[in-house]
C-alpha cells in the first residue's frame, strides 16, 4: 500500500470551542493514511478452459450472455432466446495480442448455454496456443459492441 500525508482543517467540537473564533486561521492536522490502489476488474465472464472448449467450442451460460450482451434487453426478448436457436455474428478483441475476430455466437433451443464455434479454435486456441487449466476472461464492450478476451491464467 501506498502511505501519503492528508491534511485536514477539521477540528473536534471541543477543539472548535477551545480556540478563538474570530481567528480564520484554522491549524492543519497531518494524518499519516495508507491509499489502497482498486484494480479494476472488468472480467464479467471466467472460464478455466476444458478438453470439450480446446477441441470443439467455447461454452458461455445463458446468465452469463444474458448480464453482458443483453443486459439492457428486453424481459421478452431475453425469454425468446432461451428456448429458440440462435446465432450472431459478433466480434471478439482480443486484449493481448491487440487483434479483432469476427466469431459466431450460437445457442440451441435445447441447452441452455451460447457457444462461441466456428472460428475458436482457428482464432484463439491454435493462434494462442490455448491449453486445458488455462484461465481466460471475457467482457462485453458495450461502446464497441464485442467481446474483449484475455488469457488470465496462462499455467498449465
Amino acid at each position: 500500500m501506498i502511505k501519503s500525508w492528508f491534511y485536514t482543517f477539521l477540528q473536534t467540537k471541543h477543539q472548535e470551542e477551545s480556540n478563538n473564533s474570530r481567528d480564520p486561521n484554522y491549524p492543519l492536522f497531518p494524518q499519516e493514511i495508507e491509499i489502497r490502489p482498486i484494480a479494476y476488474f472488468p472480467w464479467e465472464i471466467l472460464k478455466t478452459l476444458t478438453t470439450d472448449e480446446i477441441i470443439s467450442k467455447f461454452q458461455l451460460p445463458m446468465e452469463k450472455i444474458r448480464d453482458t450482451m443483453l443486459r439492457h434487453a428486453s424481459e421478452e426478448d431475453i425469454y425468446r432466446t432461451k428456448f429458440m436457436s440462435c446465432e450472431t455474428n459478433i466480434l471478439v478483441k482480443d486484449l493481448d495480442t491487440n487483434t479483432i475476430h469476427q466469431g459466431k455466437l450460437w445457442k440451441h433451443p435445447c441447452e441452455n448455454n451460447f457457444a462461441l464455434c466456428e472460428s475458436w479454435i482457428e482464432e484463439f486456441v491454435k493462434r494462442r496456443r490455448l491449453v486445458v487449466g488455462m484461465v481466460v476472461g471475457m467482457y462485453w464492450d458495450f461502446e464497441a459492441c464485442m467481446f474483449c478476451f484475455s488469457v488470465l491464467d496462462g499455467r498449465q
